[in-house]
C-alpha cells in the first residue's frame, strides 16, 4: 500500500484529517486558504440498490490549518494533509463512516496557482489513490478543478468515482461514487456529497483584483487636506479570507487584506474609509445583510437606504464633541464591493458644514446613470387595410442601450437588446382593420426607461356592389387589361402568319 494512501486512510479511521493555513503564499504562489475551526457542511445521500437509503447532514471542521506546503512544490504527494474532524449535523463524530471519503486521494487542495496542481496531477495524482484507477480524467474550469477514474474493488464491483473541488478555498466541494456489478449489470450502492452553505454568501470578486475610485475632500479646519485625486484598492493576492459557516450578526462578516495607492502607484496611507464598516459585502443574501444592519440599530442611528436594482448601502450618523459625521455607504451588488462612500461633518453649535470626503468607483457610470433613453415620436398612422409598405420606426439613443419590449394592444410583439442610434421597426402590413395601441418600452442598463405610443388606424377597404373591396377590383381590371393585351397581340401574330 502506498505510504501516502496508508496515512490518509489511518486518519480517516480515527476522523481526524489534515488541512493548512499559511497565507503567506511560496513562491509558485500556493497557500491554503482555510483556517482553524472552518467548516465546510455537505449534503450525503445514500442510495442502495437503487432505493434511498439515507440522507444526513455531515460536516468537516479544521482543527490544525498551520501545514506547511513544500516550496517548490513538485510532487503532490508531498502535501501535509491539514488536521480536520468529520461530524455528523448533530456534533456525533462520524467514526468510521468517515471511510466513504477512501475514494478521494484529499479533500482539499492549496489555491492561488491551479495551473501548478493541474500540471501535477497529471504524473503524480494516480498514485495518491489506495486503489489501482484507470480512465483517470482531470478537468479544470473557472470555479471548480477535480477529476474522475474507474476502479474495481472486487473481481465483479467497478466503482465509478467523481471529484470537484473549489477553486476559491481548495476544499471538496462535491463527490459521488458509484458500485456497479459488472455480472448482474446493476447498480449496487451509491452515495454523493454535495456542499452547502447555510447563509449562501460568497465574494464577488477574486484575489489580485483592483477597484478605482475617484476622491474628492475638503475639511482643513478637521485637519484634512484638500483632495480631488484618482486612487485605487488592490485586493491582496491571497487576500480574502472564507466566509464562517455560522453568522450571525454584522460584525461576523470577515475583513480581507488589500492596498490602497495613489492613481501613479505610491501607496496611499490616509485611512480615508475608517467610516466604511467594511470595505466589501459578500454576494448571495441581501436579506440577512439587511437583518444584519437592523439589529446593528440598537447601537447606531443606522438605516438601509432604497438604492434600486444595482446597489445595497445604509445611512448613519453619530456626534463626537460638537461635531455630528453623516456617513453614507453603498456597494455595487454585482461584484459586492464598496461602489459611493460619503461623510459630511457639521458643527452641531454653528449648523456649518466644516468638512466632506467623498469617495466613488470609476468605470461603473452603467449602474450609477440616472438618465433614460431618448427615442423620437413618429406620428400615429392611418391606411387602408392590405396596403403595403406600413411600418413605425423608432430610433433611441443612449450611452448603455439595454433591451426593448414593444406591446400591440398590450400584448408584447417584439423584444431584444439594442444599439443607440439604430432604428427599431415594427411592420404594420399585417395588421388587420382596426385601431391598434404600439407602445415602446426601451430600457438602458441601470434600468431608466422611456416609452412612446402610436397609434394605428387600419380602415375597412372600399367595396364593389357584389362585396370585393375596391382595391382588388382595381388590381383585377389591370390583371384583366392586360391579359387582353396579351390575346390581341397573340391574334395579331397569328394572322401574319397566315398571310
Amino acid at each position: 500500500m502506498k505510504k501516502s494512501a496508508t496515512i490518509a486512510l489511518v486518519a480517516l479511521m480515527v476522523a481526524a484529517m489534515i488541512i493548512p493555513q499559511s497565507l503567506a503564499a511560496t513562491n509558485q504562489g500556493l497557500f491554503y486558504r482555510m483556517e482553524d475551526d472552518d467548516r465546510f457542511y455537505f449534503t450525503m445521500d445514500v442510495n442502495d440498490e437503487g432505493d434511498m437509503w439515507s440522507t444526513e447532514i455531515i460536516y468537516v471542521e479544521i482543527v490544525n490549518a498551520n501545514k506547511p506546503i513544500p516550496d517548490p512544490l513538485t510532487d503532490l504527494g508531498d502535501l501535509d494533509h491539514v488536521d480536520k474532524s468529520i461530524y455528523f449535523e448533530n456534533g456525533t463524530g462520524m467514526g468510521l463512516y468517515a471511510l466513504i471519503f477512501i475514494y478521494l486521494a484529499q479533500l482539499e487542495f492549496p489555491v492561488g496557482n491551479w495551473s501548478l496542481i493541474n500540471t501535477l496531477a497529471g504524473t503524480d495524482l494516480e498514485g495518491l489513490f489506495l486503489q489501482d484507477v484507470r480512465d483517470l480524467s482531470i478537468t479544470s474550469g473557472d470555479d471548480y478543478w477535480g477529476y474522475s477514474y474507474t476502479s474495481n474493488s472486487s473481481a465483479d464491483t467497478e466503482d465509478t468515482v467523481w471529484a470537484d473541488f473549489s477553486k476559491f478555498d481548495g476544499f471538496l466541494h462535491y463527490y459521488h461514487v458509484e458500485h456497479f456489478n459488472t455480472t448482474t449489470q446493476n447498480l449496487i450502492a451509491e452515495y454523493e456529497l454535495t456542499r452547502f452553505s447555510y447563509h449562501n454568501l460568497r465574494w464577488g470578486f477574486n484575489d489580485g483584483d483592483r477597484f478605482d475610485f475617484h476622491l474628492v475632500m475638503t475639511g482643513e479646519g478637521l485637519g484634512f487636506s484638500t483632495q480631488d485625486e484618482l486612487l485605487y484598492v488592490k485586493v491582496d493576492d491571497d487576500g480574502l479570507r472564507l466566509i464562517p459557516y455560522n453568522m450571525t450578526e454584522f460584525d461576523d462578516i470577515p475583513f480581507f487584506d488589500a492596498e490602497l495607492y495613489w492613481a501613479n502607484d505610491t501607496i496611499f496611507f490616509d485611512p480615508i474609509f475608517s467610516y466604511s464598516w467594511r470595505l466589501a459585502m459578500p454576494l448571495g443574501n441581501w436579506s440577512l445583510l439587511d437583518t444584519f444592519i437592523e439589529d446593528r440599530s440598537s447601537v447606531v442611528n443606522v438605516t438601509l437606504d432604497d438604492l434600486g436594482p444595482w446597489f445595497w448601502g445604509y445611512s448613519w450618523n453619530d456626534t463626537s464633541g460638537d461635531v455630528l459625521y453623516e456617513v453614507h455607504t453603498d456597494y455595487l451588488n454585482v461584484d459586492g464591493f464598496i461602489a459611493r462612500h460619503t461623510v459630511s461633518f457639521t458643527n452641531t453649535t454653528t449648523s456649518e458644514v466644516i468638512g466632506t470626503l467623498s469617495l466613488e468607483r470609476t468605470s461603473i457610470e452603467q449602474y450609477t446613470d440616472s438618465t433614460g433613453p431618448s427615442i423620437n415620436h413618429p406620428d400615429d398612422v392611418e391606411f387602408v387595410e392590405g396596403t403595403e409598405n406600413q411600418n413605425i420606426t423608432w430610433t433611441p439613443a443612449d450611452d448603455f442601450p439595454a433591451t426593448f419590449e414593444i406591446r400591440v394592444n398590450s400584448v408584447v410583439v417584439d423584444s431584444g437588446s439594442w444599439t443607440s442610434g439604430t432604428s427599431i421597426v415594427l411592420d404594420l402590413d399585417s395588421f388587420n382593420a382596426g385601431v391598434h395601441d404600439c407602445i415602446i418600452t426601451v430600457y438602458d442598463f441601470a434600468g431608466n426607461y422611456v416609452t412612446d405610443s402610436v397609434s394605428v388606424n387600419v380602415t375597412t377597404a372600399a367595396t364593389t356592389g357584389n362585396g370585393i373591396p375596391d382595391w382588388i377590383m382595381d388590381n383585377l381590371l389591370y390583371i384583366g387589361i392586360g391579359v387582353g393585351a396579351v390575346v390581341l397581340i397573340g391574334v395579331v401574330v397569328i394572322f401574319r402568319k397566315r398571310s
